[in-house]
């Protein structure tokens, strides 16, 4: 199963930030299906493996130089 997960990123100034998290989160992150980053909304939603704890997506996103903050699961 999977679920998605939203998260408010700050930080990000261009479209190649959202890029940047979008590849970050799709080839270092196991479990995550797929990625897609609004830099003008802020955030991030993330479809990953159920198993996959937000913790450690909020984690990567704040190693590729951003601060992410779970905002919801759907």
């Amino acid at each position: 199963m999977s679920a998605t997960h939203v998260f408010t990123v700050t930080g990000m100034h261009c479209a190649s930030c959202g890029i940047l998290i979008d590849e970050t989160l799709e080839e270092e992150v196991v479990g995550v299906q797929r990625a897609e980053t609004s830099v003008r909304r802020g955030r991030t939603v993330v479809t990953a493996d159920d198993t996959v704890d937000p913790a450690v997506i909020a984690a990567a996103i704040t190693t590729a130089g951003y601060q992410a903050a779970l905002s919801s699961k759907t």
